[in-house]
């Protein structure tokens, strides 16, 4: 840090302030600086003076001549400041979760960060949770806190915004390593670990960057890794949102850094700049990282016999979903029931008294969810209902060991694969809603399950998890829970890197490769420690 004034004999007076090398200050006052103050025609009584590690420089000069000065120094000390970088020049923005086991863990690493920079500089770090600090909806998309971010540190020494997972490891000092680096590289504007997809994919609305094959593919960052960016990318991105000039494509938000990386990337024929892989930031824990996710925790693991699994399906596929379901996850659960337009002992089946739809199955869902509620009331010890799809394939052993970190019984609770409505559209930002993606299951508290049975359908065909997610978020202010460990589509759609973070709890669709054989490799070795039923 550098300070000069000007004092009352018309003298400067410039200090370098802290632990700065006090040899290289006088080769810069008493070399370039003497020779560019002596062309300025100032007068011959100045000096340099060194001791304790300071160093003060006065100049006299003509009162004419403070404007110019002052300027001059002013470049010396912007020049001296670029050579610098600490936690000053980084906002750490922890995506946080209200539900009190995502709180508290984003508590912890907010207070690792504090602790780990007063540690290294003996300051406070820059740090939020976007949850407490940020009343923003859609916060989790990280596109809606450009502005509120930016309006609180523009003109600050903030240089950097730095994105984080609750589940994010950080290592300061390697962080301010790597953030310093790319701060010199004017081209550099985002860095994170890269990822990109093999062939066009359904969470990411098969886009495909034809233009962007000669120069490595489109790369979007590992959210779980955290990714950076500069203020000034922050401040281009808001001013062409704002006038209009680039626009959020998607009306659903699935997987916000790949959408974020989209927005900023822009078109063919205006684009925005890529994503600079930096390795600093990991997928696994090396003596480099700067961060890497960790692993979730595990809470304990709660009783199997305490869920209720209720299954959507309909009758043409009771010999074909239906069996595959229980001749899989369905063998390690004691009360399983499947739901649909017949009744079938052998499953057993449930008539819910609707006619099959192709699309949306709100009032089958509504119906369902009536139906258990209802069953449940005589059974004291569940504490779950696990909503399922036909084709949802499930590790159970990993669902009762996730759980084990929420809240059941009568509290609310709903917890999934959460994706959001709305939130690109400028004008209606507040009618946006999160909601649970239902393919790869719905995991609700008992009290939770009551309160949604109550929510209303528009149509027979109206997208059930869409209608539960606004019915939850504008009427019965319920918020939903996200985890990243439930997937709505394939394996082969997922980073191999996103899905090695951590054991998945579900997958959802019957394709290549078939059901059994994806059941078999994530989470048959795990349910085998469950007692296995054979009902078939």
């Amino acid at each position: 840090m550098l300070s000069c004034s000007i004092n009352a004999e018309n003298k400067v007076e410039y200090y370098p302030l802290g632990a700065i090398n006090v040899f290289l200050i006088a080769l810069l006052i008493h070399g370039k600086a003497e020779r560019r103050i002596r062309k300025m025609g100032i007068g011959n009584d100045s000096f340099l003076s060194v001791a304790g590690g300071y160093a003060r420089f006065v100049v006299s000069f003509p009162a004419k001549m403070i404007a110019r000065v002052r300027a001059f120094l002013l470049i010396i000390v912007s020049v001296h400041a670029a050579k610098n970088f600490d936690s000053r020049n980084v906002v750490f923005t922890i995506i946080g979760q209200s539900e009190p086991y995502h709180s508290s863990v984003a508590s912890r690493l907010k207070l690792d960060i504090e602790n780990q920079v007063n540690e290294l500089e003996g300051r406070e770090a820059i740090t939020h949770i976007t949850h407490e600090d940020f009343s923003v909806p859609g916060a989790w998309t990280v596109i809606p806190l450009f502005r509120p971010l930016f309006t609180k540190y523009k003109g600050s020494d903030v240089r950097w915004v730095l994105f984080l997972e609750p589940h994010t490891a950080v290592r300061c000092g390697k962080l301010f390593e790597a953030l310093a680096a790319a701060d010199k590289q004017k081209d550099v504007m985002w860095v994170g670990y890269p990822l990109s997809d093999d062939e066009p994919t359904i969470i990411h609305h098969f886009t495909h960057f034809e233009e962007l094959e000669d120069v490595g593919g489109f790369l979007y960052p590992n959210f779980a890794s955290g990714f950076a960016m500069k203020m000034g990318l922050l401040e281009s991105v808001l001013d062409k949102m704002e006038s209009g000039t680039v626009e959020i494509d998607a009306d659903f938000a699935i997987d916000p850094a790949f959408e974020l990386a989209r927005l900023i990337y822009g078109s063919r024929e205006s684009p925005g700049p890529l994503l600079t892989r930096d390795l600093s930031f990991c997928v696994v824990s090396m003596d480099n990282c700067a961060t890497y996710p960790r692993q979730f925790d595990t809470c304990g693991s709660v009783v199997e016999d305490s869920i209720f699994f209720a299954v959507k399906t309909w009758s043409a596929f009771h010999s074909t979903r239906a069996r595959a379901l229980k001749k899989t996850w369905g063998r390690h659960v004691t009360h399983l029931h499947f739901f649909s337009d017949q009744n079938d002992p052998s499953l057993p089946a449930t008539n819910i008294g609707l006619p099959n739809s192709k699309t949306g199955h709100c009032m089958k869902t509504i119906a369902i969810l009536k139906e258990v509620v209802r069953r449940v009331q005589t059974m004291p010890q569940i504490k779950w209902i696990f909503l399922a799809d036909d084709d949802t394939i499930l590790g159970v052993q990993r669902l009762s060991e996730v759980l084990s970190c929420y809240r059941g019984g009568g509290d609310v609770t709903v917890l999934g694969e959460r994706y959001g409505y709305g939130y690109g559209k400028k004008d209606a930002i507040h009618k946006g809603y999160d909601y649970i993606t239902g393919g790869g299951g719905t995991a609700l508290s008992v009290g939770a399950a009551k309160l949604l049975s109550q929510c209303a359908c528009a149509s027979l065909s109206a997208p059930d998890d869409m209608t539960l997610g606004a019915c939850a978020t504008h009427r019965l202010h319920v918020p939903l829970t996200h985890s990243p460990l439930f997937h709505q589509a394939r394996p082969q759609d997922y980073p191999r890197e996103v899905l090695a973070r951590d054991r998945p709890i579900s997958f959802h669709r019957h394709s290549t490769p078939d059901p059994l054989k994806v059941y078999a490799t994530w989470f048959q070795h795990d349910d085998l420690a469950l007692r296995i039923r054979d009902e078939l």
